[in-house]
């Protein structure tokens, strides 16, 4: 990469590691004293208001809040309930039914769900023990075993092309169906958990069915495209291990969470050999009495194919979409490698709407050692949800090369 690119590529990475190091380093009650003193006044004052005094508005979103109403209907946890979304970047709206049944000794967990564009998901779980009792302030701890299985079939994902360079004109899509089995087993200790993943993936790439564009299997050729053709059944291993320091498991607040994990790919098969690391970091930094939350996020993933081997390109790292740089579609960016960068400023504006300003920047490459240029935008939000997180989430993004986008999704970006 040119020593101006590359100049310019550190001085952003190491601004926003600063601003990571400093979140980590300055403790929240140290930080904008005065505001807290404001914010806190204002908040009593509002709690000592009479119930009659509220607007109609407000009376609603306090009893939702105050009821639960959001998680009963979306996360109970025992009974049926709906699910809406959950079937991936790119799949559209979808909803359907969902069961959960919570016992101290176990925890099973099944849906399925379909989207307006033919997106299908059915999945299921069962985890020993199980979680009873468990909330945003408990954490479970000890050892666990959870027993997984899903079945995905995505007809319409977008593919354009792979590198950095991809132009969006070549915008194609395939069929992607997948169904996988995993057995995890771990330990959690206070906020430290460690374990291991063994499972089985078995996929399968075909035409896409969006026909406002041209399918990929028609538009790429399989000598440029590893996995766009062949059937890959991979046994998969994957260590982890994560340490979390967040003040609550959910709606965070304060503290962090940090990710890493290892998995190799073994194509039983095939040519898809291959070994993949994924390392994740996020910090929240709250202040104003717990109404403002600054959230940072670094993410960074490689994947290296065995000797003779190759990455199929749909298990590569991708950028793009609801959850990393929004200005972009999703699955705009696709390489072996890739970082991402991510910077929130959240604010609450009453007991269930959050509003947000966004800065997101990252590129795909090669290798690590070889990035240049970062494609970044920026944008605000709001967040819909109640102590469980966002039920549902509006962004709008600008910056990018190709225009602005309006995302809405069911679930938080980070």
């Amino acid at each position: 990469m040119t020593t101006r690119r590359a100049g310019a590529w550190r001085r952003r990475f190491l601004a926003a590691g600063a601003a990571m190091a400093l979140s980590v380093g300055i403790p929240a009650r140290a930080q904008d004293t005065r505001e807290a003193e404001v914010e806190g006044a204002r908040d009593e004052k509002a709690a000592a208001a009479a119930p009659q005094h509220r607007s109609m508005l407000e009376r609603v979103l306090y009893a939702i809040e105050n009821d639960l109403l959001i998680e009963r209907w979306l996360a109970p946890p025992r009974g049926f309930f709906v699910r809406l979304g959950g079937i991936g970047e790119g799949g559209g709206f979808g909803a359907g039914p969902a069961f959960r049944f919570n016992l101290p000794a176990f925890d099973v967990r099944a849906s399925a769900a379909a989207s307006l564009k033919k997106y299908t998901i059915i999945e299921g779980a069962l985890r020993v023990p199980g979680t009873r009792g468990y909330n945003e302030y408990i954490r479970p701890e000890g050892p666990y075993v959870e027993l997984s299985a899903r079945h995905r079939d995505a007809p319409q994902e977008d593919f354009f092309g792979l590198g950095p360079d991809s132009a969006y004109e070549a915008r194609s899509n395939y069929a992607l169906r997948e169904t996988t089995a995993a057995l995890t087993g771990g330990l959690a200790r206070r906020n430290l958990t460690v374990g291991l993943t063994a499972g089985h993936q078995a996929t399968s790439v075909r035409g896409g069915t969006d026909t406002r564009m041209p399918s990929s299997t028609d538009t790429f050729r399989s000598e440029d495209v590893p996995g766009l053709t062949g059937r890959p059944r991979f046994v998969t291993v994957a260590p982890f291990v994560r340490f979390q320091t967040r003040d609550r498991a959910a709606n965070d607040h304060d503290g962090g969470e940090y990710r890493a994990t290892w998995t190799n790919y073994h194509d039983r098969e095939g040519a898809f050999s291959f070994d993949r690391w994924d390392v994740d970091l996020r910090q929240y930094v709250g202040f104003g009495r717990r109404t403002r939350t600054v959230a940072l996020r670094a993410w960074a993933a490689a994947a290296t194919p065995r000797d003779g081997h190759e990455v199929p390109f749909y298990l590569q790292p991708w950028l793009g979409g609801a959850q990393s740089v929004r200005g972009y579609r999703t699955f705009r960016f696709r390489d072996r490698s890739a970082l991402l960068l991510q910077a929130e400023y959240r604010w609450r504006i009453n007991e269930l709407v959050t509003g947000a300003l966004f800065y997101d920047t990252g590129a795909v490459v090669r290798t690590l050692g070889t990035l240049g240029r970062l494609d970044d935008s920026y944008g605000a939000g709001l967040r819909v949800g109640g102590r469980m997180g966002s039920a549902l989430r509006l962004d709008v993004a600008f910056g990018s090369r190709e225009g602005r986008r309006i995302l809405m999704r069911f679930d938080d970006v980070f």
